[in-house]
């Protein structure tokens, strides 16, 4: 029977404390969780791989100590947009292996691919328009959802009409390029996405709603697993959903 993967956590949170709980269905132990103390470098001695689930500050400090220790890492912190071409360097020049998705679940990989296809034939039928919308928990502080960004981004990429997202949309007229993004946060919703085309004689709705956490955490340990065992590199969950799906 081999070891287990020895994970290192930055982040004690509600998703920290999934990846300790789960960790084991996935042949890995998680040896050390910090939260914003200062990270001991013995500690990254002592594992496999890291997971970041913290805030985006002090990020690139913490991914040059990952990198120094040549260690891969799992990134599901979101708001660090601004450090990303600091993050694409450290992968450049100090070889650091990286898989960064603002939701982990597998089944949100396979519904951003639903949307994109959407995207692609709702393109071609100027009679259908669309929307995104997404609703969470109460506590989230980004809004919209770093997921419902990356929707947006995927819209846009598949689509001519749709120029710019509109968050929160204002009252009044809706520019017909602008992609709109409904959002709402109640009670101890963990997170619901969905994609609207609508039409004058019909609606399509595609929805993904997630149960609990316990997606998320799956997502990332497998990401955890499979990022150990690839060359220095900049990956996405596409990359982890291609390996899974590859006949």
């Amino acid at each position: 029977m081999s070891a287990p993967l020895r994970l290192v956590l930055f982040g004690r949170g509600r998703m920290g404390g999934e990846l300790i709980r789960l960790a084991p269905q996935h042949g890995s132990t998680v040896v050390h969780a910090f939260g914003r103390e200062l990270i001991a470098a013995q500690a990254l001695a002592d594992a496999d791989v890291t997971i970041d689930f913290t805030a985006a500050d002090g990020l690139l400090d913490r991914f040059r100590l990952v990198a120094e220790a040549g260690l891969p890492v799992v990134v599901g912190t979101t708001g660090w947009e601004a450090d990303r071409a600091a993050v694409e360097r450290l992968v450049e020049t100090d070889g650091l292996r990286l898989i960064a998705a603002p939701n982990f679940s597998l089944g949100v990989a396979l519904f951003r691919r639903l949307v994109a296809e959407a995207a692609r034939l709702v393109d071609g039928l100027p009679e259908y328009d669309l929307a995104l919308s997404e609703t969470h928990h109460r506590l989230k502080r980004d809004r919209p959802s770093g997921t419902a960004l990356l929707l947006a981004e995927t819209i846009l990429a598949h689509s001519t009409r749709k120029t710019h997202v509109l968050p929160d949309p204002p009252p009044g007229e809706i520019d017909p390029a602008a992609l709109t993004i409904s959002v709402a946060r109640v009670g101890s919703v963990p997170g619901t996405h969905g994609l609207t085309v609508d039409g004058p004689a019909d609606t399509i709705e595609l929805i993904h709603t997630a149960r609990s956490r316990d997606g998320f955490a799956h997502g990332a340990l497998r990401a955890a697993r499979w990022i150990g065992a690839q060359p220095p590199g900049f990956y996405t969950m596409d990359h982890l959903l291609d390996h899974l799906t590859r006949p």
